[in-house]
């Protein structure tokens, strides 16, 4: 009964606003994480102080991006780590006021096989080199060489093309803009793909497998480029926001002045194709029975519409909108609060273990285990009991296996989150677009998850909206239809 008399107010309301792209739009964007705070941003640069946008979240702002306190202390307890040329991060850090803090470890890291430590850095990053070229040879040199000048390089280029105005219809229109090849990765999975440019498996089965459990909780048969961008997340110079990472979120939403409903979003439904006006029917956090209803120009989707995770109906359109066909990956953070088991790895003292634990293959139970620093400086750091860890696994871990790795325990608390796609080895990228004016940021997740691939894609998706609301088509896809025309060219040359 709503749904149909939704579709009466929107007919009356379609007459009145048919062809007014002239005024501005009203938006509704659903989620509030990072990719949909920083779309507000941009869509409020674009279309100006007098656009009304309104962010629905049911649970709290930031998203993924979370913290967790323990002891009065606070812990990063979603995505924690930051690349020093994610660009779009730092100039929101630095716009907001926020202090970075760039040492969020201390650095030590070993490879635990489940049995036994296989490897581990030391103090001195002299030692450490020197331990990790006499296991790897150049691999461990050339691996940042070739990060920096396959995966960085690109990104650093398509800040600029996005700066110039340019926007993609799709995940892969925009992976080609950045570079071509890059497309190319999502067809092979990262162990082929390095192989292919020369690194060992020793180091592949190692190193790169070792990144892929503590940043994806996957394996080496992963597609190329997300674990490429897992190599990136293991680089030197990595950081975090002072206070917790969601303080960019948070920070976003005020500077966008968007109007925050707390709430979950239960359908939107269409008027028809020839008018695409939509109506949003929502629950509020205070009255979960009660249906309310709000109707918009503009649907943007920041909240994973993938199988088996969405609630979202899609109700009136004429071809079906369904949720991208891979499933999400389950991970769990298991904070401890207590001094582990030092034995469990095979040293005899607690102070000789390494700070991050990772682990090379699915004999051990967990993926990664890591002393944890607060997010908000601290004057000394906690040791003994008082230290915090945080044990990352793909499923909830038993009572004894916690006991196993830290017998005695002052807090422990468990988060779980859908975090990322299950990443195969081979993809099929999706599209920004649903439907005419239906966005969804999170497409780009099929490509690599990650907190400034959420900024990138939500800045496309604003060019995006921007321009189909004003009829500027100039720039959309258009650096895919110079390449194709180029390809055209050296053909008839040839």
């Amino acid at each position: 009964m709503i749904r149909n008399w939704s579709l009466v107010c929107l007919i009356f309301v379609g007459f009145f606003r048919i062809g007014d792209s002239e005024g501005v739009p009203r938006i509704g964007i659903v989620g509030a994480g990072v990719g949909g705070t920083s779309a507000a941003y941009f869509l409020r640069e674009l279309f100006g102080d007098s656009a009304q946008i309104d962010i629905f979240e049911r649970k709290a702002v930031g998203g993924r991006l979370a913290v967790i306190n323990i002891d009065d202390h606070y812990y990063n307890a979603g995505g924690s780590i930051i690349h020093p040329q994610n660009m779009y991060m730092v100039n929101f850090t630095n716009m907001l006021g926020l202090g970075m803090d760039t040492k969020p470890g201390s650095g030590t890291f070993g490879l635990f096989n489940g049995d036994e430590m296989l490897f581990s850095t030391s103090d001195w990053s002299v030692i450490t080199l020197m331990k990790l070229v006499w296991r790897y040879g150049l691999d461990i040199i050339n691996i940042g060489n070739w990060v920096k000048e396959k995966v960085l390089k690109p990104m650093q280029k398509f800040y600029q093309i996005q700066a110039d105005g340019h926007a993609f219809s799709t995940v892969e229109e925009l992976l080609s803009a950045m570079d071509e090849t890059l497309v190319s990765w999502t067809k092979k999975s990262i162990r082929t793909l390095l192989k292919e440019e020369g690194f060992s498996d020793k180091f592949i089965d190692e190193i790169v497998m070792a990144a892929l459990r503590v940043n994806y909780g996957q394996t080496t048969d992963v597609h190329g480029l997300v674990g490429a961008v897992s190599m990136a997340g293991i680089e030197p110079g990595l950081w975090n926001v002072i206070g917790g990472n969601q303080k960019v979120p948070q920070g976003l939403l005020e500077k966008s002045k968007a109007n925050l409903i707390h709430g979950a979003v239960r359908t939107v439904t269409v008027l028809s194709d020839d008018t695409p006006m939509y109506t949003i029917h929502y629950t509020t956090s205070t009255d979960q029975e009660k249906l309310e209803m709000k109707e918009y120009d503009i649907v943007v989707l920041a909240t994973p519409i993938y199988k088996g995770i969405t609630n979202i109906e899609f109700s009136n359109f004429q071809k079906e909108i369904e949720p991208i066909d891979y499933d999400f990956h389950l991970t769990v953070a298991t904070f401890i609060q207590g001094q582990p088991n030092a034995t469990f790895f095979g040293y005899d003292n607690v102070n000789n273990l390494p700070d991050d634990i990772l682990t090379i293959n699915d004999k051990p139970f967990f993926n990664a285990f890591s002393k944890q620093k607060p997010v908000e400086p601290c004057k000394e750091e906690l040791k003994n009991d008082k230290a915090v860890y945080k044990l990352f696994s793909n499923k909830v871990p038993t009572e004894d296996e916690i006991n196993h790795i830290c017998p005695k325990q002052n807090d422990l608390r468990l988060i779980n989150w859908m975090a990322y796609p299950n990443y195969p080895s081979s993809i099929n990228l999706p599209s920004f677009i649903l439907n005419e004016r239906l966005y969804h940021i999170n497409g780009i997740e099929m490509a690599a998850s990650a907190m400034e691939m959420s900024i990138i894609s939500a800045k496309n998706v604003a060019l995006l909206a921007s321009y189909h609301w004003n009829g500027q088509y100039d720039k959309i896809d258009e650096m895919s239809a110079e390449s194709e025309r180029e390809s055209r060219t050296e053909k008839t040359e040839l």
